[in-house]
């Protein structure tokens, strides 16, 4: 159960964010596994004047921010941060450059859902 937090600067169409969403579930389930129905995906629009954006960035640019469950190795993590970077700047255009993910492993004591935490689901 991923919650994924996408940072975007504001002004995409909502097809964009359609395509933005199932890339990623794509991703999460063909590098790690995950069953799309079980992720929660949100995307939060900033105004480009809220980015000091380094040079050679774009209005693309992007952050994707992805919490999971302890217990996936690097390999996994490697192969979906390629697949993501590859997919968005095949159906979205994104330069690979402006593709930032950061994959956190969170322990299932450290997560909850409905008053319980994961090492009791």
């Amino acid at each position: 159960m991923p919650f994924v937090k996408i940072e975007i600067i504001k002004g995409k169409s909502k097809q964009y964010k359609q395509t933005l969403f199932s890339a990623i579930n794509d991703c999460l389930y063909n590098a790690l596994s995950v069953d799309p129905s079980k992720t929660n995906l949100r995307i939060l629009e900033w105004e480009l004047d809220n980015f000091l954006l380094t040079p050679g960035k774009s209005d693309k640019f992007i952050l994707i921010e992805v919490n999971l469950l302890k217990g996936r190795d690097e390999v996994l993590k490697e192969s979906f941060i390629e697949q993501l970077t590859m997919t968005l700047s095949q159906s979205l255009a994104i330069a690979p450059n402006d593709v930032h993910i950061i994959l956190r492993d969170v322990s299932k004591t450290d997560w909850g859902h409905g008053g319980l935490p994961a090492t009791h689901w």
